[in-house]
């Protein structure tokens, strides 16, 4: 019932067809999750004959069962005539055959991990429990009432036993399994932070330097899409240690330095940085300004009023245009969730209002809502 809904004996299964009868199947799903009781007719035509209530709501009932008896049957399962009892006005599963339901021995090892045992004991056990959760409970029924608040129960007892296994994996240094264990519980939720640090320091434990930045930065997109804000200072910490390693140039030669450094700047368009080096970056063409006697500008394009998921797209195609419109020495930067922010050199007012529109037309041509709004404003000296 974990990741999928299927029933097995030996080499005989039954597979939910979501295309045929999704009644048929969410009753047997039904009857197997209340098991160890018996179900009155009333609760079952209220979930899976509502429809038929005006006409024959009790005969609907009983070819539903039919139908489902005759689905295990064809199935050739042993005892599948038996699976499904007529008892008390109501149906029930049959526990005097004997079955095991991947979601109750799932919530029974959660509950072992918590009793008073040994550390390696508990460790073995959570790994277990975590290996036993394939995916979200009957994924195929998520909408259903009687399911949803069983898929959440389900969910969160997955991640907290992700928890507690990653504190105890980390510890022992067994930084690879840690790795593996987050990539499954991002799988089920990719937005939980604490993973998501657990998973960065897996990377960062086994020298994973620039996997855990292209993690880093996927991460951070998704959280501007999906939830409209920042990584925490937690995880925005982590930033500058996965980003040191990358940069550590102390024992290379200097030739071998600039190799490094530049090996990866012939690439079209304009540079993307994070926001906190684009910060830098303003902050040192401040300073240069009057010396140097160029002109920098910086450009703010605003989609805050878009609403939902569309202003999310718009993002997206904003970040994939803003490099083939401007040159290859121009900077560009998310700065929240909402803007995107470039730093123009020696240009005039004018030729920025031209980037500016070109970017504009090029995102009109994808058929997209106008931009809200933009912004250019000079880059003061600093005195």
């Amino acid at each position: 019932m974990l990741g999928s809904f299927v029933i097995s004996s030996g080499n005989k299964r039954v597979v939910e067809n979501v295309k045929r009868s999704s009644k048929l199947w969410k009753l047997l799903q039904y009857l197997v999750t209340h098991r160890n009781k018996s179900v009155s007719q009333e609760e079952l035509i209220e979930k899976f004959c509502e429809d038929e209530i005006l006409y024959n709501p009790g005969g609907a009932l009983r070819t539903l069962i039919y139908r489902a008896r005759l689905e295990l049957i064809k199935s050739g399962i042993p005892y599948a005539d038996d699976l499904i009892l007529s008892k008390d006005r109501g149906y029930a599963w049959n526990n005097g055959i004997p079955c095991e339901v991947d979601a109750e021995e799932f919530e029974e090892l959660c509950k072992k991990a918590a009793l008073d045992i040994d550390e390696d004991e508990r460790l073995k056990i959570l790994l277990e429990a975590t290996e036993l959760y394939k995916g979200d409970f009957l994924p195929n029924s998520a909408g259903d009432m009687w399911v949803m608040p069983l898929q959440r129960w389900y969910r969160s007892l997955f991640i907290n036993c992700a928890y507690k296994a990653l504190g105890i994996l980390v510890k022992y240094g067994r930084n690879i399994e840690a790795e593996e264990l987050c990539v499954k519980a991002l799988n089920v939720d990719p937005l939980d932070e604490k993973i998501i640090d657990y998973h960065l320091r897996a990377l960062l434990a086994q020298g994973k330097h620039a996997e855990a930045l292209t993690e880093y930065e996927k991460t951070q997109d998704m959280f501007y899409d999906v939830m409209g804000v920042h990584f925490s200072d937690n995880l925005r910490a982590l930033y500058s240690k996965i980003k040191r390693p990358l940069d550590d140039t102390e024992s290379m030669p200097l030739e071998d330095v600039l190799d490094e450094w530049l090996k990866d700047v012939d690439f079209p368009g304009a540079y993307y940085c994070d926001l906190s080096v684009f910060k830098v970056l303003c902050q040192i063409e401040s300073r240069s300004v009057p010396r140097s006697g160029r002109t920098a500008y910086i450009v703010r394009i605003d989609t805050k009023h878009v609403p939902g998921s569309k202003g999310g797209s718009i993002m997206k195609q904003l970040g994939m245009t803003i490099p083939g419109c401007l040159r290859k020495g121009d900077l560009f930067t998310r700065s929240s969730p909402s803007q995107y922010m470039i730093m123009l050199y020696s240009l005039t007012y004018e030729d920025c209002k031209m980037l500016v529109n070109r970017i504009m037309s090029r995102m009109d041509a994808r058929h997209l809502p106008k931009i809200i709004g933009t912004t250019i404003k000079s880059v003061k000296p600093t005195l």
